[in-house]
């Protein structure tokens, strides 16, 4: 039967972050890879107000979205009464974007689970990077996506893995569909201020996205003779508090400025202007930033953990996790190499370039539609 794809559309009208960037970036691709004859629905019921002007949602003439303020406590008791957000979109496959699932009666259902980074080694609840009662929720979410769903979909092959092992999943139900990268929109560069040289970190403020090591790098930079600031863009997340009184004790807290709230526009601006892009993160499930610092021609410092080798391939200066504290000066190092060394520069920006070709929204909308099409129900 023919494709009418239904979709959980409210992290995209609320989320600044990698799943809502994901979701409307995914949206506006998929109209190009979809026949004349496949239909694409969005569920956007919430009670919160849309973060994002129309025109920056990439929705298309062609893609209907059911749009409604609705507090979300009361939502699948009202969908009970339209059969399901199937029955209201009139879609034979639903996708929920998120493993917090949607009352759906008759479709076909894929959920996404982007990481399992609130399940320890074992699979059970738990680990450094989330509050205890967090993981609990978290879990009990991914459980019952796994359970309830036809398909799982993943962004890397190291989800696809964890997902199996620690899920206990068949492997035939589990799909990477990967995400792409040129999704930021072309910067304003009119609308930028004048600033000295800097870095650039974009990730929420949380222990597992490693600020802290950033900062005790950058001391040393600083302390080197380098003339650079470091930007931090990202809303505060868990213990974000223990970061910013670091920064507030630091002798180079002058240099740090830290962006809660930015824009699409805003990032891709920073973006393309700093002189490197650093993410020593612990752990992802994809890591979009620095693939968009990739696509856009900036060097990229990353951790080598998690997906991260995967995703960002040979076009990245990788620092080796280290637990007798030789992070720091690594860091410090690479990061002082990659800002003087013009020929360690040129050629890390060219493979980071070619690596983050990889990476595109139509490769990953067509992934997308082939898991899709063979779940179509009625």
């Amino acid at each position: 039967m023919t494709l009418r794809l239904g979709m959980d559309y409210r992290p995209a009208l609320v989320n600044r972050e990698g799943i809502g960037r994901a979701t409307r970036e995914l949206v506006r691709a998929l109209p190009s890879a979809m026949t004349a004859a496949e239909r694409l629905a969005l569920f956007g019921w919430t009670l919160r107000a849309p973060r994002f002007a129309p025109d920056a949602l990439g929705t298309t003439g062609n893609t209907q979205l059911s749009r409604m303020r609705f507090p979300a406590r009361w939502t699948n008791a009202a969908l009970a009464l339209c059969g399901g957000a199937d029955g209201l979109l009139g879609a034979n496959v639903f996708h929920h974007t998120q493993p917090r699932r949607l009352r759906v009666s008759r479709a076909a259902t894929t959920t996404m689970i982007w990481d399992l980074l609130f399940l320890d080694a074992e699979g059970r609840p738990g680990g450094p990077w989330v509050a205890a009662e967090t993981a609990q929720a978290m879990a009990a979410s991914a459980k019952r996506a796994a359970d309830e769903s036809d398909l799982i979909l993943v962004p890397t092959e190291f989800v696809r893995q964890e997902v199996i092992v620690k899920l206990r999943i068949a492997p035939e139900r589990v799909r990477t569909v990967g995400l792409g990268a040129a999704h930021l929109p072309a910067p304003d560069f009119d609308a930028l201020h004048t600033r000295p040289p800097f870095l650039l970190t974009v990730a929420r403020i949380d222990p597992r996205k490693n600020h802290a090591l950033v900062l005790a790098a950058f001391e040393r930079l600083v302390a080197m003779g380098l003339p650079h600031h470091w930007l931090v863009v990202g809303p505060n997340g868990w213990r974000a508090e223990t970061f910013h009184a670091a920064v507030a004790q630091s002798p180079v807290r002058h240099r740090i400025k830290h962006i809660a709230n930015a824009s699409d526009a805003e990032v891709a601006a920073l973006v393309a202007t700093a002189e490197a892009f650093v993410f020593p993160s612990r752990g992802e499930g994809f890591g979009l930033p620095p693939v968009e610092a990739q696509c856009a021609g900036i060097p990229v410092v990353a951790m080598r953990t998690s997906c991260l080798p995967e995703v960002l391939g040979d076009g990245c200066a990788w620092i080796e996790p280290d637990t007798f504290g030789a992070e720091t000066e690594a860091l410090a190092t690479t990061l002082r190499d990659v800002l003087s060394n013009h020929a360690t520069r040129a050629d890390l920006i060219a493979r980071g370039t070619q690596n983050a070709a990889r990476h595109t929204w139509a490769q990953s909308a067509a992934r997308h539609l082939e898991a899709w099409r063979p779940l179509t129900k009625i």
